[in-house]
């Protein structure tokens, strides 16, 4: 089908297919458990999960990038296919991102991977089946991370995409364009800063609470240098990228990055020899930051392409892929083409 130019200047458009699919999943409502697991600190980490009892099919445990939540329209993109087809998925929620505070004055971060750590080895207690990882932007460079920390890890396969490889460059990145700042990191801070005053209120933790932070480099140097003892906002990029994990990896991976992603530059993507044999790194002209719309009439089909492919590519790692060895699959996402 021909692309018309109204259509095609939708996609091109990064801020446009970085939003759009907000507003496009309102109607896309998974069937959600909720869970909730104690740490070993006496805190807790909200689960929500689809398909919680069928655990006889594979089992994919999300990461979900700033702020976000199993309401993230990834999430229910992907939880919602994973439902149609029968598989078992799970949302983890960072610290603080379910709605609720946590019992400690404890929050998250980019490289933030003891939970990430914990929870796998919780899930994989109770998976008989093959155990997936994907992760999307801040949860895509702390999986990652994670991955390359510990190689021989329990995740079968591992999928990330919008990833913030050098994390220096992205926060700069959206701290210095003008309608980034009014975009994204107006809305980052809507939900950061509420959040951290509470926890001043609860905990004394920020006694010189500000709230008039306008960057995200100014609440990383205020919040997130303070709970996690970084030296300052360099350290905390510099020790939380994944960029200098990934050849290390082992487990079996995929990543995905759209040239137009308004908070990812190219310039930040890793060289091939900085990527381990067993990541595939698959890019395209359009997607935005986490869009990755497709042109088709049904908005439906065009937000489930992003989870086919997502899935097409862990059925490559699973009993019965193993056996049919699906060489023709491909692993290139057209989103552009229909």
């Amino acid at each position: 089908m021909k692309v018309s130019n109204i259509n095609l200047n939708l996609l091109t458009n990064s801020h446009l297919n970085t939003i759009m699919p907000i507003y496009l999943t309102h109607t896309l409502e998974p069937n959600y458990i909720r869970e909730r697991l104690d740490t070993p600190d006496n805190d807790f980490i909200d689960l929500d999960w689809v398909n919680k009892e069928v655990v006889d099919q594979p089992t994919l445990v999300l990461f979900h990038g700033t702020e976000g939540s199993s309401k993230s329209h990834y999430a229910k993109r992907i939880m919602c296919y994973l439902e149609q087809i029968g598989w078992r998925g799970v949302v983890f929620h960072f610290r603080g991102c379910s709605e609720e505070l946590n019992r400690k004055p404890r929050f998250y971060h980019a490289g933030e991977t003891e939970d990430i750590r914990w929870i796998l080895e919780q899930i994989k207690i109770r998976t008989p089946h093959e155990l997936f990882a994907a992760g999307v932007s801040l949860g895509g460079n702390a999986l990652l991370k994670y991955l390359g920390e510990s190689p021989d890890n329990i995740v079968d396969a591992a999928f990330a995409m919008s990833v913030p490889f050098d994390l220096f460059v992205s926060i700069h990145t959206l701290d210095q364009g003008m309608l980034n700042k009014r975009l994204y990191v107006k809305h980052f801070l809507s939900s950061l800063l509420p959040k951290m005053k509470e926890y001043s209120k609860l905990f004394g933790i920020f006694p010189d609470f500000n709230n008039k932070i306008e960057t995200l480099d100014e609440f990383n140097s205020t919040y997130i240098c303070h709970v996690f003892d970084f030296k300052d906002a360099y350290a905390y990029y510099q020790q939380s990228s994944c960029r200098p994990y990934l050849k290390k990896i082992k487990t079996p991976t995929l990543i995905l990055q759209a040239e137009n992603d308004p908070m990812i530059p190219v310039e930040s993507w890793p060289k091939q020899d900085e990527l381990a044999p067993n990541i595939k790194f698959i890019t395209t002209k359009t997607g935005g930051h986490a869009g990755f719309l497709s042109i088709n009439r049904n908005y439906k089909e065009s937000l489930l392409k992003l989870p086919k492919f997502i899935i097409e590519y862990f059925s490559l790692y699973t009993l019965e892929g193993r056996i049919m060895e699906p060489t023709s699959l491909t692993l290139i996402p057209t989103f552009m083409d229909e």
